[in-house]
């Protein structure tokens, strides 16, 4: 499962291989205006969505309007979380489920799972 798509609280990940995977309006920009979570099938991709809580920054914060695409997200030219300066990490589309985990925890956020 890679990481495809992000909204405030919610990640999700996808089976299918980044370039395949597409929701509503993905090759809109700004992003946060236009796109939709990703499309998903039953059998032939799944969708899993993790909540999370932290501090973190979307490729559209600081913006009126990002410069962004979901396609340009997941393409690279962004990383879809990051941290402010004074301690800057990042994540990038594609990563796992665990990679996702771990960012969030060591960026003092939390994971919060379906029970």
């Amino acid at each position: 499962m890679k990481l495809c798509y992000v909204t405030e609280c919610l990640a999700y990940f996808t089976s299918l291989p980044l370039e395949n995977q597409w929701g509503d309006d993905w090759d809109d920009v700004p992003y946060e205006y236009n796109a939709g979570p990703p499309y998903h099938d039953e059998g032939s991709n799944t969708i899993k969505i993790m909540a999370y809580m932290g501090d973190f920054l979307l490729p559209c914060s600081g913006y009126i309007n990002s410069p962004y695409s979901v396609e340009d997200i997941n393409k690279g030219k962004v990383p879809w979380l990051r941290t402010f300066l004074d301690n800057f990490d990042f994540l990038l589309a594609g990563a796992t489920v665990d990679e996702f985990i771990d960012f969030v925890k060591r960026n003092g956020g939390r994971i919060f799972k379906e029970i």
